[in-house]
């Protein structure tokens, strides 16, 4: 290879993870026909779905003086997320008022990165809002990107075990006396099973809901005899709470934490990713108590 090839090739772009993109849209008002983007999505030409929606309503609350408006936008979530993770293609309506369109093709070094850049660029309700006297306003951490993000970490540590440990549908059925329903189990490991939940809200009552819905999901498993043991992570909130915010999130996870414990199930918490990345991993790996 002479001296002008070798150049080419380094300056020759790297393709790295290559697919197509969406954009998830809602109406407000139907009569109005004013849309607004509530997310991204993207699917890898291997099929892999990453996802990242709207998680703090507060610029929506704003804008229409009510809390209503931010209700209903957070259910609209919520059906774009079950209607993406059953058909990761699905496009056009899925039901009045809200959306999928597509928008083409995407790349770039990783999913997370590819739907990061693009949620900054498109969902701009998205945005934090700078609280006055704080120098960095508080920012949400929804639990698809909490996973989203331990995915790269683990796959990055586990290397050809990632498959092993973190199963490509992170949801598994179940169906009993009570009837049928979704688990939330994206980690596994020889007869155990673990789920993530989301504790970085500043609403208490959000928290409240994230972190039982996390050990209904693995109380269930043990209860159905899907695992032997189960593990509960949790992503803690960062900086940027008020004082009064931070002391009731405080005292909710406390009696939750003493409330999971009772129940014998493993538990862990970090405010940031990589920390509860390496805590997954250990448990993975049996390192854990």
């Amino acid at each position: 290879m002479n001296g002008l090839e070798e150049l080419f090739e380094k300056a020759a772009p790297k393709a790295g993870i290559q697919g197509t993109w969406f954009a998830a849209r809602w109406q407000p008002d139907i009569a109005t026909g004013e849309t607004l983007n509530i997310g991204v999505g993207f699917v890898s030409s291997e099929g892999d779905l990453t996802l990242q929606l709207l998680n703090d309503f507060s610029r929506l609350e704003c804008l229409f003086d009510s809390s209503n408006a931010a209700f209903h936008a957070e259910l609209a979530c919520q059906v774009v997320e079950e209607c993406l993770r059953a058909s990761p293609y699905r496009r056009g309506s899925l039901l009045a008022g809200v959306t999928i369109d597509d928008r083409g093709f995407a790349q770039g070094s990783d999913n997370q990165s590819i739907v990061g850049r693009l949620y900054s660029e498109v969902v701009t309700l998205g945005k934090p809002r700078p609280v006055k006297g704080k120098k960095k306003p508080f920012a949400p951490v929804s639990r698809d990107i909490a996973y989203e993000s331990l995915k790269v970490h683990l796959k990055k540590s586990l290397k050809l075990d990632y498959e092993r440990y973190v199963p490509k549908n992170p949801y598994a059925e179940v169906n009993d006396s009570f009837g049928r329903e979704k688990l939330y189990l994206p980690f596994q490991r020889e007869k155990g099973v673990a789920t993530l939940a989301s504790a970085a809200y500043a609403d208490p009552y959000r928290v409240k809901s994230q972190l039982y819905e996390g050990f209904r999901s693995v109380e269930t498993a043990l209860k159905n005899k899907i695992s032997e043991d189960a593990a509960l992570f949790v992503v803690l909130p960062g900086e940027g709470l008020s004082k009064e915010a931070f002391e009731s999130l405080e005292k909710e996870f406390e009696e939750f934490y003493a409330f999971v414990r009772r129940h014998d199930i493993h538990m862990e918490s970090h405010e940031h990713l990589i920390a509860l990345g390496d805590s997954v991993l250990e448990w993975c790996q049996g390192k854990a108590a």
